[in-house]
């Protein structure tokens, strides 16, 4: 039974369980080298109730000695449990009193690491018979939570993990359907790069979206491709774990997070007590500013729509334009496959909007074509002053395009 596929070699369940009863040490602090080793150590780690962290390996140096971290150092073990079935190796990690440490991405500033219990990135995490049939998508970078999370929902349901994480379109699309994919949990950049599909796939069940702002728009094509999915819109954070999630782009504030999230100025504000711990926060009277803007669409309902980051809003003349908006209104050409809206300085007007696209290939367009087709969509201070058409869009190792 195998519990993770990779274009490069294979990992069972048997053989994981082969490893814990074979090793006395493990990693603590560990910079992510290549999936194999990196699932190893940290199971090893887990069912012996240590404490890990699970760094990328574009980490700086800087960066490291700013949170103070011995990386890759070997530590021991006396004497490590011996795990004796594949039940018992997932029943002690789902008991583990492992704390788990991740960083920030560092797409909005410095890298910050935040400690979590084990039990509370696994809170959610629907554990069944019903589940033992899924098989994942891996498609999220494994340092971070969203990829925790879906590691934790592949092993804990003994289900199979195939990894297509930075893979090549042709790949994704060959790896969903030769091993049946069921679940998909991904940015909403992967699924822009992903469509469109020349067929639909029935296996895909679940659909997450998560990691940047979608749109009803992508959301509506992506439920085309898979008719048989459900689709999940989740916002989260390395620092509270998932806190919403929505079948569309509107989101709504539950009962239990009354008094613990607020709005001020149309910036969305998070309480203490719903983060790991950490001492890097600069909290306003227990609140955290997260940066993300929203508007209500339903004040009386709690139900509101994230609109863009704080910090990319793009002063236009004395204008504030979302880059965001911009991309939605691009995105929906259909010769466009992706597309980043920026701003550049400007003598006169601050700034200047910026955009790069990618096409699909074999597509063609020119400037003017733009131009055209936004003329009629959004203002005229919004339209991009500057447009670059480029082979591909520079992403993050989460998978997100990156902030110019």
């Amino acid at each position: 039974m195998f519990f993770l596929i990779d274009r490069n070699f294979s990992l069972s369940y048997e053989e994981i369980l082969q490893h814990v009863n074979s090793q006395n040490s493990y990693i603590d602090c560990y910079i992510y080298p290549d999936l194999r080793s990196f699932f190893l150590n940290w199971i090893f780690a887990l069912v012996n109730q240590k404490s890990i962290a699970l760094m990328d390996s574009d980490i700086s140096e800087k960066e490291i000695l700013s949170n103070d971290l011995q990386v890759n150092q070997l530590i021991r073990i006396e004497n490590p449990n011996k795990i004796n079935s594949v039940e018992e190796l997932i029943n002690s990690i789902n008991n583990s009193t492992s704390q788990i440490t991740l960083f920030t991405s560092g797409t909005t500033g410095f890298t910050r690491k935040f400690t979590h219990p084990l039990k509370n990135l696994i809170r959610k995490i629907n554990i069944s018979d019903e589940r033992k049939s899924d098989v994942w998508g891996f498609a999220f970078n494994p340092t971070h939570v969203a990829g925790v999370q879906v590691f934790f929902q592949a092993i804990l349901n003994q289900n199979l993990l195939v990894n297509v994480f930075l893979a090549p379109r042709d790949f994704v699309i060959n790896a969903i359907d030769e091993y049946k994919i069921t679940n998909l949990s991904s940015t909403p950049t992967f699924y822009r790069l992903l469509l469109p599909l020349k067929k639909s796939f029935d296996s895909v069940k679940k659909i997450t979206v998560g990691g940047e702002k979608s749109d009803s728009h992508l959301i509506s094509e992506i439920g085309k491709a898979f008719p048989n999915s459900r689709i999940n819109n989740v916002y989260g954070s390395t620092e509270t774990g998932p806190l919403f999630s929505s079948q569309n782009d509107e989101f709504f504030v539950q009962e239990k997070h009354i008094g613990l999230v607020k709005v001020v100025d149309d910036e969305l504000y998070i309480h203490k007590d719903l983060f790991g711990k950490t001492t890097q926060l600069n909290l306003i009277d227990d609140f955290y500013p997260t940066g993300d803007l929203i508007e209500w669409t339903d004040d009386e309902q709690r139900k509101f729509r994230f609109t863009s980051r704080k910090n990319e809003l793009i002063n236009v003349g004395g204008y504030k334009v979302n880059p965001y908006e911009v991309e939605d209104e691009l995105t929906q050409h259909s010769k466009i496959r992706n597309v980043r809206v920026y701003g550049k300085a400007n003598a006169v007007l601050g700034n200047v909007i910026c955009c790069e696209i990618e096409l699909h290939p074999g597509s063609e367009l020119k400037e003017e074509d733009i131009r055209s087709f936004l003329n009629e969509k959004i203002q005229n201070f919004k339209i991009p002053r500057k447009i670059t058409f480029v082979n591909k869009i520079e992403l993050t190792r989460t998978g997100k395009k990156k902030i110019v």
